[in-house]
């Protein structure tokens, strides 16, 4: 027989394979598994029978209460000893481990499949040898809490196809657990087995478990492939260094299977800049009571989901960043409170969009050392048409005036001083009119000259130049 713990060493390497063959007659597989045709025929009374082509091995097939222990022992399987058997097709209300101990305590491999068992009671005897257990495909709804308690040498576990909304108590150690396609699974129990590190799951892409009111993480009933359950635990590992990752809710997009949406808190860290990448599915970032004075880390694309972005009591100093992002486009809280912020772009602001659909968004940027002239004018506008969306407008002040950016007077903000561009015009037209006068002047100079032989006055009295003999 081959070594439990080699073929254990072989489903590790190989973990493509499946756990059971498919429907064939087997002795030497992990579990012992054997396909209809082995079954004793029909018309036969005895409903279990010894096995010739497998050492030690016996199956029992549609057996009840009754003929399951009639069968037992009219193929003198209770007074040998048997380590392989295969229970297929059995209708019982309950399988009660606790009887026929004499048998199951001597067995290394235990199948029961493909049946109709309500439920699993009792417990196996101390001592016992049973290596793999195979309670697949069987409708069963519960199985006793202790149950499993006493199988130290237990390897393999097979529960998958049931209606199962707990798992048993199993020993530590190694081990492969196939629970896979039980639909009523808690979520909290999937949970609970995923925190030790020394159960392999088999089939985990077919595992799905529901939450309940005690499984903390999700709040309402939903169908949660075991991968969303997994990861919780591995969001410590992967979240950014210093930081905080939690689950933050329940992504339920129409279409797509459940996931769990990330929140990550990297506040007090003396951080100079936005931590990257964030990791998948993070939807709220906290980085306040940081050194950050960027937020061009914004554009980084594992930021593309983020929707809750707070970022107060830093030394950022514009929100220019935030022009062409996803989360200007996407955001829910956008918070820069008491930052370096001189100015608001007003352009910036103008691409968040408040409509209907959007009536959960949230700006906060009070206490920031705004700058305000006669442009900041434009940023009251934008306040007073976006107050309800803008919970600390009260406190969005102006640094160099103490006064509220929604209270400015554009009569005060926006006077300008003297412009003496405005009597240029005068200035040249006086000009104009002197060099009109000059001209003229000029001209009857020269007529009268020309007539009556003299200079009128005062051009006689003006020294003589010595340009003037090209006017003789």
């Amino acid at each position: 027989m081959i070594s439990f713990h080699l073929l254990i060493g072989v489903v590790l390497i190989l973990p493509s394979l499946s756990l059971l063959p498919p429907d064939d007659s087997s002795c030497t597989n992990e579990c012992f598994h054997q396909s209809s045709k082995a079954c004793p025929p029909p018309e036969s009374s005895c409903r279990c029978r010894l096995l010739t082509n497998c050492q030690k091995a016996a199956v029992c097939c549609d057996v009840n209460q009754i003929t399951l222990k009639q069968g037992l022992a009219c193929s003198n399987i209770t007074y040998r000893k048997i380590e392989s058997l295969h229970i297929r097709n059995a209708a019982l209300d309950s399988f009660n481990l606790s009887v026929f101990q004499p048998i199951w305590r001597l067995l290394r491999y235990m199948t029961i499949t493909n049946g109709n068992i309500r439920r699993i009671d009792g417990e196996f005897a101390k001592h016992s040898n049973i290596s793999c257990l195979n309670l697949s495909s069987n409708h069963i709804n519960s199985i006793e809490e202790r149950a499993l308690g006493s199988l130290y040498n237990l390897g393999i576990l097979d529960l998958s196809h049931n209606n199962l909304t707990k798992v048993p108590s199993v020993r530590k150690g190694t081990l492969i657990l196939d629970i896979s396609n039980n639909a009523n699974l808690i979520c909290s129990e999937l949970n609970t087995l995923s925190n030790r590190s020394e159960i392999i799951f088999h089939h985990e892409n077919d595992t799905f478990c529901i939450t309940s009111k005690d499984f903390v993480w999700f709040r309402t009933a939903e169908k949660i492939p075991f991968s969303q359950v997994k990861a919780v635990h591995e969001l410590q590992k992967n979240c950014h260094e210093n930081c905080t990752c939690s689950t933050y809710r329940l992504n339920l997009s129409q279409g797509k299977l459940p996931a769990f949406e990330v929140a990550i808190n990297c506040s007090n860290k003396e951080f100079l800049s936005l931590p990257v990448p964030l990791p998948d599915n993070t939807i709220s970032l906290d980085v306040s009571n940081n050194n950050i004075s960027s937020i061009k880390e914004l554009s980084d694309p594992s930021y593309q989901n983020l929707r809750h972005f707070i970022a107060d009591n830093n030394k950022i100093s514009s929100i220019q960043p935030l022009e062409g992002t996803k989360f200007i486009s996407n955001f829910d809280t956008l918070s820069l409170q008491w930052n370096g912020i001189k100015v608001l772009e007003t352009y910036v602001l103008d691409n968040i969009q408040f409509e209907r659909n959007y009536n959960q968004r949230r700006v906060k940027l009070g206490f920031n050392k705004l700058q305000c002239d006669c442009n900041t004018m434009k940023l009251k506008v934008w306040l007073l048409s976006k107050i309800s969306h803008i919970p600390d407008y009260d406190d969005i002040k102006c640094y160099n005036m103490n006064v509220k950016v929604i209270e400015l007077d554009a009569a005060k903000m926006c006077q300008s001083p003297q412009d003496w561009t405005d009597y240029i015009y005068y200035i040249i037209t006086a000009e104009v009119l002197l060099l009109v006068g000059l001209i003229a002047k000029v001209s009857y100079d020269y007529w009268v000259f020309k007539t009556a032989g003299y200079l009128p006055w005062p051009a006689n009295k003006m020294p003589r130049l010595p340009c003037d003999w090209l006017c003789e």
